[in-house]
This record gives structure tokens, sequence and C-alpha cells, in this order.
């Protein structure tokens, strides 16, 4: 019912009949209320066909999942235009598509893998799942042709890429990455090379193939690949440093850097030149040539008007109080060249004062070891495990929340203690467990734990998990890769056990027996496609003495992805920021 208003000479309105225009505003209330009610049934009855759809996706059901797939698609259509409705539609439909690609991947229908991943990413440009399901089917579709699609591997090599900007730990991608730029080199290599034997029997001689005009035929691939980690902040690097190490043997010139949040696998060489690259690290062995460089954080911008100041505040404070005391001990001096020592004393007291403030203005990267004297025989026999723990942890703590913290840190390492069955970490603890009544496997963890409770900005493994039980290795590897994601510490893992290196690291290199880095790269890059030979012969011997065909899916990696979910390991372990 329309309801006409008229205006009275003054101008006022008049009023059509009140029940009449009641009536009407309840019709179209009414109205509204049934098509909230229809939309609400259509988004019901897509979510149902959607719960029946990924019901099948996992009985194995793939060409069912994606018939009810669509079904919900249908019904979604058909949710009107209302604001809401279609936001609810968007994020919908990018489900669908997401689940459809993965169920049409499995049926091998890869140009709809395709379509369904490209429509994904028209509602999220960086949807990492979208971007690698693409890049498989674009993969899938170069291999499959009769000649190796050269475009399709270029797209799919794109997406792997960009899923890698947006998350670069993501092992999958790295991996399929890998695997593809060697198929695509081996594959350019091949088409050059049938090339030059075409042309050159057409011309009588040898060919130059474009771009290769300076590079003889069978030049070697590089050895050293592009990284992906150069956006995140550099914390230290070997630039050229040389070192020479137990037995004379020499190191070097290297060149390797540590970033914030990233993981360095480091294998080859023997244990003696994997522990002179530790101490170049943090500064225990002397460079014979090139140098160590440790890297601070940029400084955020000041306000307007505020003065940045140069120099860290409390290196300006040390040098002061270094100053103050050179001064005192001149004065005391004056009284006769007797007490010239006392100037020493003081002098010395105000440069300890600075190297004091400066150690606290930054922190000194952590290392761990294997050697028997670092096993235990550094630690205090008589102190309690508590007190190991708890003594690295910030002393803003109150006392209770130390104790639970160091509790949760042995839980989620796995710590026994004696190796009783009924003891846990809360029942050590508690009962003041001291460290010389543990097993040397559980000193060891004790000795990792508590560097992991100092929340340094770099944790060196130097074949630390080298006897340790696979489960303990495990859960302290997991914790790690926790710390590195979570508090953005670089990891630096030393280790011949190359499973250990494939889960962790980001990037590796390789060191070589003339003690320099035969190969680096992205890790799973040079595992899966190593370039060297002496990356061939290590790879080979491990694979020899594991009994196995690929490095990557390991034991150790098994015992990691058991780990994934475990509620100690997820808890509420991580040592606080503040120092």
């Amino acid at each position: 019912m329309t309801i006409i208003e008229e205006l009275d000479e003054d101008g006022n309105v008049i009023e059509a009949d009140d029940e009449a225009a009641r009536a009407c505003k309840a019709k179209i209330a009414d109205m509204e209320e049934k098509e909230k009610q229809r939309v609400e049934k259509q988004f019901a009855l897509a979510e149902e066909h959607k719960a029946e759809g990924n019901k099948l996706l996992a009985e194995g059901e793939y060409a069912g999942a994606v018939k009810s797939y669509e079904k919900s698609r249908t019904e979604l259509n058909m949710v009107g235009n209302e604001e809401e409705a279609r936001k609810r539609h968007k994020r919908d439909c990018f489900a669908l598509d997401l689940n459809i690609a993965l169920a049409k991947l499995k049926l091998q229908d890869y140009e709809a893998v395709k379509q369904n991943c490209t429509s994904a990413l028209i509602h999220d440009a960086k949807s990492v799942k979208a971007l690698y399901r693409r890049g498989i089917a674009q993969a899938a579709l170069a291999r499959g042709a009769a000649l190796f699609q050269e475009a399709e591997a270029k797209g799919a090599i794109a997406d792997f890429e960009a899923a890698l900007a947006v998350e670069p730990s993501n092992a999958e991608c790295a991996r399929e990455l890998g695997k593809l730029r060697a198929e695509l080199r081996a594959h350019e290599k091949d088409l050059h090379q049938k090339q030059r034997d075409t042309w050159g029997q057409v011309f009588g001689g040898k060919t130059v193939i474009e771009g290769e005009e300076d590079a003889p035929p069978d030049e070697p691939l590089p050895t050293v690949r592009p990284c992906v980690n150069t956006d995140k902040h550099l914390i230290v690097s070997l630039e050229g440093a040389s070192a020479v190490g137990e037995g004379g043997a020499k190191l070097g010139p290297l060149q390797l850097d540590l970033r914030e949040a990233w993981a360095v696998g480091v294998a080859g060489g023997n244990a003696a030149s994997r522990t002179s690259l530790a101490r170049l690290f943090t500064s225990e062995a002397k460079t014979t040539s090139g140098r160590v460089v440790i890297h601070e954080k940029p400084r955020k911008p000041g306000k307007r008007g505020e003065k940045v100041e140069p120099l860290d505040r409390k290196m300006l404070f040390g040098a002061l109080a270094a100053l103050i005391a050179m001064l005192a001990s001149t004065e005391f001096a004056a009284v006769g060249a007797v007490h010239l020592w006392i100037m020493r004393v003081f002098g010395a007291l105000g440069l300890g004062i600075l190297r004091l403030l400066f150690m606290i203005g930054r922190e000194e990267p952590l290392t761990l070891r294997a050697e028997v004297a670092h096993r235990g025989a550094v630690l205090p026999a008589m102190a309690t495990v508590e007190e190991l723990i708890a003594d690295q942890l910030a002393r803003q703590i109150a006392p209770e929340e130390r104790r639970q913290r160091t509790i949760a840190m042995l839980a989620a390492a796995g710590f026994q203690g004696t190796g009783e069955a009924d003891g846990t970490p809360a029942k050590y603890v508690e009962a003041g467990l001291r460290f010389g009544k543990l097993p040397e496997e559980q000193k060891r963890l004790v000795q990792i734990v508590r560097c992991l409770a100092a929340r340094p900005e770099v944790l060196i493994f130097d074949d630390a998990l080298a006897g340790l039980p696979l489960d303990m290795q495990a859960r302290v590897l997991r914790m790690a890769k926790r710390m590195k994601q979570e508090c953005k510490v670089s990891v630096l893992l030393m280790s011949d056990d190359l499973d250990a290196v494939c889960y962790i690291a980001d990037t590796m290199a390789v060191i070589g027996q003339d003690g320099l880095f035969c190969e680096k790269g992205p890790a799973l890059e040079v595992l899966e496609t190593p370039r060297h030979d002496e990356t061939r012969a290590a790879i080979a011997a491990e694979l020899s003495r594991m009994g196995r065909k690929a490095v990557n899916g390991g034991p150790l990696q098994a015992q990691c992805k058991e780990l994934i979910g475990n509620a100690a390991i997820d808890g509420a372990w991580l040592p606080p920021l503040y120092k």
C-alpha cells in the first residue's frame, strides 16, 4: 500500500491514515525478516554441502567431494545483495575454491586447479595455499607434456616464490621450488645442446647460443645460490674471515650471514672445523684474515625536534664512568710516584664498568657444544637444576613464575631426571634435584635448556645433539624452531646429521676439505640437488649410513612431526623478552 503525503496551505504534512501506515511498515518488516531467514537458510544449505564435501575429501572420494562443493557454491549464489551477506559469500567461496582445487589436484585435473586457485587469489592475493596448489598444478602440466613446458614451469616457480615471500619457513614450497628450478635448468641445458648439435650440422661447425657467448658450454652451475632472506635484519656476519683450528687446520676465508628469525645449517668438514667456525662467531677464535661483524639493530627515528644520539646511551654512560675514574686516579697519584699504581686500579675499574655496560647493552651469542669438557664439568655439581635454569631467566620475573617457567621448559625438552618411572619435572624441581646426580645425557639436556632460557639473539649448536636420544633431539629442535619463529632468534646448527639440518635450516653451507664452503644456498635445494662433488659425497655417505634413498623424511624429521600439537612444547615455556 502506497502512502501519499499531502501538504496544507501552510506547508504542513497532512498525515495519512495511521492504521494504514502501521500496516505498511509491518508488511515491510515482515518481508525483510523473511528475506533474512531465506538468506540464512541458503548459507545453512551451503554449509551442509560443504561439510559433506569435506567428509568425502577425507575419505578419498574426490569426484563426489567436487560435486558437493559445487552444490554449496550454487546455494551461495542465491544469498542476495546485502553487504553483510556478500562478505560471507566472498569468504565462503574463497574456502570452496581452495577445497575444489585440492580435490581436483588429487584427480589430476590440473587446468581446473589453476582456474580455482586463480579465483581464490582474486579474494586473497597472498593465500599461500592457493599459490602452492596452483604452482603444483603448473609444475605437473610442465612435466606431463610431451615436451617440457617452459612457460608452465616459470609460472609455477613464480607461484612458489610468491608463497615463500609470504611464508619463508614453508618447507614444501621450498622443496618444490628447488626441484623445479633444477628441472628447468636441465631442460634449458638440454635444449641448448640440441640447438648446438642441429645448427652445427647445418653450418658444419660449432655454434654459439644466445646468452652463452662468454661461458663455456659445459660450465658447472654456481655452487652459491641466491637466498630469500635478505630483508631480515643481519645480526652477525663473517666477511672473508679465516682462522686456524686445532692441529693447525686452516678454515676460510668464509662468507656467512646469520639473520634474525633464520636458521643456517653447516655440514661437512670435521668436528674441529665446525668448532672453529663456532669460535669465529663467538669471537673466541682470532681471525687470521677478514673480520667478524656484529650488526646493531637500526634505531627507530625520533620524534620531530628530538635529538637522536649516534651512540648507545649505555656506551656513553660507560665511557663517562671510565673518564671519571681516570680523573680521580690522577688526583690520588699526584701525592707521589709511589701511588702510581692507584691510577692503574681506578683506570681498570672504569674500563671494567665500560665493558660491563657494553655487554648489558648487547647480548652475546650462546654456544652449545658436545665436547667432554662442556658436558657438565663447567656447571657446579651441587647446584640444583632449578637454580641453573632459573638463573638465566629475566630478573623481573617473580620467584613462583620463574619456577613454573623452569618446569615448563624441562617438560618441553623431555627431561626425566634420574630416569625414575614416576619422576616429573615438577617433582624434581620441588625436591631440589642436584645437577651432579643426573646421568650424562640429562646433564647435556639441562645445559641446552639453560642456554634456551637466556633467550640469546644467536643460538649456536656445535654438534650439541650428537648422542642424545632421538626423542630429546626432536624436542630440542622443535623448541629451537619455535624460538626462531616467535622470538626471532637466529639459529646456527652445525652437524653431520643431515636429517637435523634438513628439518630446521632455511639455508645451509657445506665445508669442503680445503676449509672453504664448497656449496651454499637454500637448505632443501642443496640437499636435493647438490652441485658440488663433496656435497654429493657427504649426502651419499649419510644416506648409506641411514639406509635411506632421500635426505628429506628421515626418522628425526618424522619424530619432529609426531610432536606437532604436543602440549608441553606448545605451552608457556618461552623465556620473556625483557632482561
